[in-house]
């Protein structure tokens, strides 16, 4: 009995010895997973860093490459002691139907330039009122006196009096206007002026401009600007025409020499046609024989001066002709 007592006991003892064995190298296991997790999951996440930098340098490459943005400085707040600039009082108004619209558009640019002045629609208003004289005061002071709706506001002010004194030409009318425009006794600085103005009111392209001006033009201006290189454009046209006009003002303005108009005179008493000092003269210590018309044809047609047969110049201003007089 006891020694199977004793066999059980050491049995028992050796079980107990297997299972601790046991459940210690399954903690030992358990450990190891554990410590190989931890390590996966450290290494994911550093992949998971990696991919995201990488993702976001490949969209930086892709995105088109932007200018820096410049730093706007703030903009300060309107002083409030900033005093306002001292302007002239706008010329008066008489309803005069042309100047409508450059009225209102001084008065506007009054109020623009001092808007604590005029910081209601009233005082704008009246302003503009006391400027008006003769026809256009009386009708001034029947719309203040009743209150007209007019009187709200400058603006409706403005477009009530653009459509009771307002007559300037503009569209259609502005571009008939255009194309009777003739220079005729006018100078050449008088009628660009008119053209230019009537021109920006059709908006006609410059094209048709450069033409209308051309044929525009008064006749002893256009003999000269044949037989030079007219410019391409317009304003290159009008400062041609305005040199040309100047020229030929000055040379009218100059007194002819007692001998030249004594030889012109003797030619128109032998029958011959009269000869013009400035296309046509003919002192006789340089030239003997007349030009033939056809010759001075050519001569138009090729810019060249008709005095001495060269180009670059006039025939009135001819170096020829200037050292032969003296």
């Amino acid at each position: 009995m006891t020694e199977r007592s004793d066999q059980m006991m050491e049995a028992a003892s050796g079980s107990s010895s297997a299972l601790e064995e046991f459940i210690r190298s399954s903690i030992s296991r358990m450990d190891a997973q554990e410590r190989n997790m931890t390590e996966s999951g450290r290494a994911i996440q550093a992949l998971v860093v990696q991919v995201s930098e990488l993702t976001q340098q490949m969209q930086h490459l892709r995105a088109p490459t932007a200018l820096p943005t410049p730093a706007v400085p703030p903009v300060p707040p309107p002083s409030v002691s900033q005093s306002e600039p001292r302007l002239p009082v706008p010329e008066s108004y008489n309803g005069e139907p042309n100047y409508c619209r450059a009225f209102l558009t001084r008065c506007s640019m009054h109020f623009s330039l001092q808007p604590r002045t005029f910081a209601t629609e009233q005082s704008k208003v009246a302003f503009a009122l006391t400027l008006l004289t003769g026809r256009a005061a009386l009708w001034g002071t029947v719309v203040w006196e009743n209150q007209d709706p007019c009187c709200a506001s400058f603006q409706t002010l403005a477009a009530e009096m653009r459509r009771v004194f307002d007559r300037a030409v503009a569209g259609r009318e502005a571009a008939r206007t255009l194309a009777d425009l003739k220079q005729g006794g006018r100078s050449v600085s008088d009628n660009s002026i008119e053209f230019r103005t009537l021109a920006a009111e059709c908006q006609w392209n410059e094209e048709a401009q450069w033409d209308m001006f051309l044929h525009g033009l008064a006749d002893r201006v256009l003999r000269e600007i044949y037989v030079l290189d007219l410019p391409p454009t317009l304003n290159g046209l009008i400062e041609l025409a305005l040199r040309v006009d100047s020229r030929l003002s000055r040379v009218e303005r100059l007194k002819v020499p007692t001998q030249f108009s004594g030889a012109a005179e003797t030619r128109r008493s032998s029958g011959a046609d009269a000869v013009s000092p400035v296309y046509d003269p003919e002192p006789m210590q340089v030239r003997r024989a007349r030009l033939s018309r056809e010759e001075k044809e050519r001569r138009r047609s090729q810019g060249l001066c008709l005095y001495c047969g060269t180009a670059g110049h006039f025939a009135y201003d001819c170096p020829v002709k200037g050292r032969a007089r003296q």
